[in-house]
């Protein structure tokens, strides 16, 4: 339907004007108000958490046991895919790794399945025979705990370390006892689309006596990239088999203690054992690697102990995000976005410090700073809030995060673009890891080497080149350098990946100017600027251009038209990545003025912006998604247009409408925590809304009260008071605050406060003052 425009660049027509006024009502307002409760003590946190959360709805989390940022996650998979889809009816495995959100498949190694029946299929052609039907009214999910009784009778428990995890098999009196071992579980194991010779898939298995084995998996291949991973997992039962058998891919041999292939696994028969306990250790070293972890985390047998560790060390790290107030249903849904927010990246490294890295060869932290090596960074998504978080509350992990992206740089050449392992996957577009490294600087991460971290983001943003797999950290840069933006003829995602690459730019101009580095501050400011070669004079929208200059033709911004061609069945317009140019025209937060002045002014934006929010999901259309991390920042442009007051209904429509606290509760993908961040960020009252800048802008807190025990033993204690859902006035430290943008410095003096004066109408002069809105970054 065509847009009925009260001018040129937009407005608002009579029926939406009408929409409008039903969605932001006094009474749907007033139901978006939190209520008071109780405060939140560490181990109310822990149980306020709901692991079953984002289970459905294509949230691909997972309900299993983990620890913060834990190598072993270890879950039920009720599909191939290595993915618990919550209205699924059995369970496949439970396997050891496992990665929270992510749009495509990925590890799901060594699953271990219990099981009464007789081995009569071969496990390697699938594990469907053997699937364990089950119910979710058995079902106990806790953060580093899990358990669930079968309908076969069979009652499972697992809790784990950083490295290593436990399990508690009870069978029912009476039946046999048997696990099957399955070392080729991985996600990825069995994809085939890859050219002959270029990767082989190598599964092992072989028993260590008659209580333990070990296995290895080659495995990889993240949305379809020829990614690939090496892990070792040893494995330890507390009671004897009793007689076994191996598979290998269409064979089942029981007088063999060994396998290798495609598909291979172990079937043991522990006799009328009722109760058998399992550990495991991981590597993705080496065998010895993976014994030895596990010898140190788990020396002994005691479940209890492990499982009590476990909650301890989240009850901690949760307290420290304590918040009062709201209904049962906020916090749940807020304490498990913080606990999504804190499962990755993970652990790499083992006990002893060694680690695979980018070039293939094992690596020690010995003598180093580095506490730590980690990996699976899903840079395109955690740059818009998670990584600012982790840094904020453990700048320490988060310093060790930052220096393990820069090892992976020394060892390959470049900084690996979404890596799974020790390996890059190229997912997404941009120059993320830019943006990861100096958001985590400018937050509190400082403790890596920051100049060879700035050496290679300047190569990366100046140097066309190929990386692993011959491919680039930012294809078509050679273009980008030249023409100012990504050409529509090369590249099918030519728009979003300019707007990107000057998101980037910004983001590395500013960690430079942090280090003293005023040529390379001054350069990428200035390559910052590129999407404005994309801003159409005519339409003012983002638009892809052609290397000659000229524009796309049939660029529609009100059908997303035309659509991507390089990408079938698709929704998204030529020339975005998973969107329009509605959907990313307003992602350049940190150059809203100049943006906003392309645009047609402050009169042409705040309508667009309207129109915008009538939906707050939505795929190949005109309008906000909630779904999609483009979008994210977005309800804070109003903010920067001197109308914080519509951010305000915006965030508190999107908490009431978006979110809820069932397996379905995560709108869209969780993308390793990013989703969730906006509920955790938002709830909080302020937004991390400008990449490499460390300061917030302001919103409008959930809770009554928040007591944030930040990283250095600083506390932020943030504070609501009155009903509704506008903000009327602010005070920072006691003292009036009129603005709407808040550097990190101030929030962060030691023991810091932030009250929000709130109320049922909105205050509509707070903030409109250009000095009180937030500053311009060039």
């Amino acid at each position: 339907m065509q847009y009925d425009s009260d001018g040129p660049d937009g407005g608002v027509n009579a029926p939406m004007k009408a929409r409008l006024a039903i969605i932001l009502s006094p009474l749907f307002l007033l139901a978006l108000a939190p209520l008071p409760s109780v405060a939140q003590t560490p181990s109310a946190a822990y149980h306020a958490v709901n692991p079953i959360i984002g289970t459905a709805g294509g949230g691909n989390t997972f309900p299993g046991a983990a620890l913060p940022f834990g190598m072993i996650q270890w879950s039920p998979d009720t599909n191939k895919d290595a993915w618990y889809a919550y209205g699924d009816k059995t369970i496949q495995g439970f396997s050891l790794t496992h990665i929270s959100g992510a749009g495509c498949p990925l590890y799901g190694d060594f699953a271990v399945l219990p099981t009464t029946a007789a081995l009569s299929s071969n496990p390697g052609a699938g594990t469907g025979p053997y699937a364990a039907a089950f119910d979710h009214t058995t079902e106990e999910a806790h953060p580093g705990f899990y358990a669930v009784t079968l309908a076969n009778g069979v009652y499972v428990e697992i809790s784990v370390t950083d490295r290593a995890g436990i399990a508690r098999f009870v069978f029912p009196q009476g039946t046999p006892a048997r696990l099957l071992i399955n070392a080729g579980s991985s996600a990825n194991s069995a994809l085939t689309n890859k050219k002959p010779g270029e990767f082989t898939y190598t599964n092992t298995i072989q028993l260590k006596g008659n209580d333990g084995y070990e296995a290895s998996s080659n495995a990889g291949g993240f949305c379809s990239s020829t990614s690939q991973y090496k892990i070792y997992v040893a494995g330890r039962f507390n009671v004897p088999f009793q007689s076994s058998a191996v598979w290998q891919d269409d064979s089942i041999d029981p007088a063999r203690k060994w396998a290798e292939g495609k598909h291979t696994g172990a079937w043991l028969d522990f006799g009328k054992e009722q109760e058998i306990m399992l550990k495991v250790g991981l590597s993705f070293v080496s065998q010895a690697g993976a014994e030895d972890n596990l010898a140190k985390e788990i020396p002994d047998w005691n479940f209890d102990q492990i499982h009590a560790r476990a909650r301890d060390t989240w009850s901690s790290l949760l307290g420290r995000v304590a918040v009062e107030g709201g209904t049962p249903e906020q916090r749940t849904i807020f304490y498990t976005g913080v606990y999504h927010s804190f499962l990755s990246p993970n652990l790499f490294s083992d006990e002893d410090g060694k680690y695979a890295g980018f070039d293939g060869k094992i690596h020690s932290l010995k003598g180093s700073q580095q506490s730590a090596q980690y990996a699976n960074f899903s840079d395109w998504d955690i740059y818009r809030n998670t990584v600012q978080f982790h840094a904020l509350f453990e700048p320490a992990r988060a310093s060790d995060m930052m220096q393990s992206l820069v090892n992976d740089a020394t060892q390959s050449g470049w900084y690996p673009r979404w890596p799974a392992a020790n390996d890059v996957t190229y997912v997404m577009g941009g120059d993320s890891p830019a943006a990861v490294i100096a958001s985590s600087y400018a937050f509190g991460a400082h403790n890596f080497d920051v100049e060879t971290a700035l050496k290679y983001m300047v190569k990366a943003g100046t140097v066309p080149g190929q990386g692993p797999h011959h491919n680039a950290e930012r294809p078509f840069l050679a273009d980008y350098l030249k023409l100012g933006y990504s050409p529509a003829e090369k590249d099918g995602i030519s728009a979003s990946r300019t707007l990107e690459y000057a998101s980037d730019d910004f983001a590395i101009a500013q960690f430079a100017r942090a280090l003293g580095h005023d040529s390379e501050y001054q350069a990428f400011l200035k390559q910052s600027q590129n999407w404005k070669n994309l801003l159409d004079p005519e339409t003012r929208w983002i638009r892809p251009r052609l290397s000659d200059g000229s524009w796309e033709l049939g660029f529609d911004p009100e059908h997303s038209t035309p659509k991507r061609t390089d990408f079938p069945n698709s929704n998204d317009q030529a020339g975005f990545e998973e969107g329009n140019t509605w959907q990313y025209s307003f992602m350049i937060p940190f150059d809203y003025p100049a943006l906003f002045a392309a645009m047609g002014g402050q009169e042409k934006v705040i309508p667009r912006l309207d129109r915008f929010f009538l939906k707050l999901r939505c795929w190949g259309e005109p309008c906000y998604n909630i779904e999609n991390e483009p979008d994210f920042v977005v309800p804070y442009a109003y903010v920067f247009a001197g109308q914080p007051w519509k951010t305000q209904e915006v965030v508190a429509r999107l908490a009431a409408t978006t979110f809820k606290a069932a397996p379905d509760g995560i709108p869209g993908n969780d993308d390793l925590g990013a989703t969730s961040g906006v509920y955790v960020w938002d709830a909080l009252g302020f937004y991390p809304a400008i990449p490499g800048i460390g300061g917030v802008v302001l919103g409008a807190p959930m809770f009554d009260k928040a007591t944030l025990q930040l990283g250095a033993g600083k506390t932020l204690v943030v504070s609501r008071h009155g009903s509704g859902i506008y903000v009327q006035s602010v005070k920072l430290n006691g003292k009036d605050f009129a603005g709407s943008w808040i550097t990190l410095d101030k929030l962060e003096t030691g023991d810091s406060t932030l009250e929000f004066t709130m109320g049922p109408e909105p205050n509509r002069e707070r903030g409109r003052a250009i000095a009180d809105r937030p500053p311009a970054f060039r």
